[in-house]
């Protein structure tokens, strides 16, 4: 039998992980790298000074991201992003690509120094069912 979760546990997992961002935190997108180990940023969002609102059946959507104006930029490709606290403690890292990865970036994965950068849309589920 697999394992299956309510909605209000789903949420409840959910929101636990988004609440440990807290005020005013970051999304970071990065060149390489791992939680532990996270890499060099070239382009820093702020998140709202709520990031995410309650979640409906585990499924988180962030308020309104601040766009990187002037991005430190590199030649290498993004390779990954990570939601952290205001202080820079890291919270949740994934990986980004072009298409069909946790975070999708459809203008070309290259930042270069003074490219803005923006986020229409971020959705977090911390499990699924």
């Amino acid at each position: 039998m697999a394992v299956t979760h309510s909605n209000s546990a789903l949420s409840a997992a959910t929101d636990a992980v988004t609440a440990l961002i807290g005020a005013s935190g970051k999304l970071k997108f990065r060149l390489a790298g791992t939680i532990g180990s996270p890499g060099a940023a070239v382009a820093t969002l702020n998140l709202s000074a709520t990031a995410f609102p309650a979640s409906t059946n585990g499924l988180a959507t962030a308020n309104a991201i601040t766009s990187d104006t002037n991005a430190t930029g590199n030649a290498s490709p993004v390779a990954n992003a990570s939601l952290e606290t205001s202080g820079g403690t890291l919270i949740i890292h994934c990986a980004v690509a072009a298409s069909a990865s946790d975070i999708d970036m459809t203008n070309g994965l290259t930042v270069a120094p003074g490219d803005t950068v923006s986020c229409s849309s971020l959705t977090y589920k911390a499990i699924s069912a």
